[in-house]
């Protein structure tokens, strides 16, 4: 079996570097974050000291990132990826980066032999967990069928979009559609209990008419309604605010490039960057409906 080196042991790594140990692989990994390693090695993850160590006799590399800084600071530094792993190892960034980083980093792969995949996920920390994510690829189309190889044991999707640059274009224009329908299901929820609505059966009502959606059903804002829902637990990060603002700032971006007037898009954006900046940052982006109803976490 090939050895896997895994980067970024966060909230999505952790689940996802488990599932590819339970595969039969063996995973070697590392992250900045202390805690987060040692969650990995109770797992199984073989922590590394360094990005260097981790990679250098790895045959596959992933990595999961918070933003596209991130992903290019690992992968282009003296010290990072492209300068430590074998020739012709083959990278699969899941994070979301946006596609002027994708493309950048495809060209700095191709400069070293290295075979860079932008692979982005959507189904989030649930997903994650339970192996059902689905993944957008970007990448040579002669190495679109390794990739999938490689991702089957994280996903129940896996769609090959296109060239550099496309499976971060799928990923913007996804979450340009999940981070609207978060926002709007966090006003709908203010007003809704502004109005004493019974949250709960207001719930049982929505997912059975024209107001049901994705997030609604399963990362409902009010609390105490889908007992797993992160607003049921006191707002714990299942997706970040900050990382919600900067995914909608990615597609307003992209909109400013090819002429779209993204004008919802922006209105999410302008409200979640609000709630980040007056201490949700950190909380999950459902925490918007405490910053709409004028209230703090308690």
């Amino acid at each position: 079996m090939p050895t896997l080196a895994w980067l970024g042991l966060g909230l999505m790594g952790n689940p996802m570097s488990k599932h590819l140990i339970n595969a039969g692989y063996t995973v070697r990994g590392y992250d900045i974050d202390a805690d987060a390693c040692d969650r990995a090695s109770a797992i199984g993850v073989k922590v590394a000291k360094t990005i260097a160590e981790a990679v250098a006799d790895a045959d596959v590399v992933y990595s999961m990132l918070p933003s596209g800084t991130d992903v290019h600071d690992v992968m282009t530094g003296a010290n990072g990826v492209f300068a430590s792993a074998r020739k012709g190892t083959m990278v699969i960034d899941c994070s979301t980066i946006g596609i002027d980083y994708a493309k950048k980093i495809h060209t700095a792969a191709d400069a070293k032999g290295i075979v860079f995949v932008e692979a982005p996920v959507s189904g989030g920390t649930e997903g994650a967990r339970d192996g059902t994510l689905t993944f957008m690829l970007g990448c040579d189309p002669k190495h679109s069928s390794k990739a999938k190889e490689m991702l089957q044991p994280l996903g129940e999707y896996i769609a090959y979009v296109g060239g550099p640059g496309t499976g971060q274009a799928a990923k913007v224009v996804n979450n340009l559609i999940m981070g609207v329908s978060v926002t709007v299901n966090c006003e709908a929820t203010a007003l809704g209990q502004r109005l004493g609505l019974d949250m709960k059966e207001f719930f049982e009502i929505a997912i059975r008419s024209s107001a049901d959606n994705w997030s609604l059903r399963l990362w409902n804002p009010a609390p105490n309604v889908v007992p797993e829902a992160p607003s049921s637990r006191g707002y714990a990060a299942g997706f970040k605010t900050w990382l919600l603002a900067k995914d909608l700032h990615l597609a307003i971006e992209a909109g400013a490039e090819v002429g779209a007037d993204l004008k919802t898009a922006e209105t999410a954006y302008k409200l979640m960057t609000e709630h980040s900046e007056s201490g949700g940052k950190d909380l999950d982006a459902t925490s918007l409906v405490l910053h709409l109803n004028g209230e703090k976490k308690k």
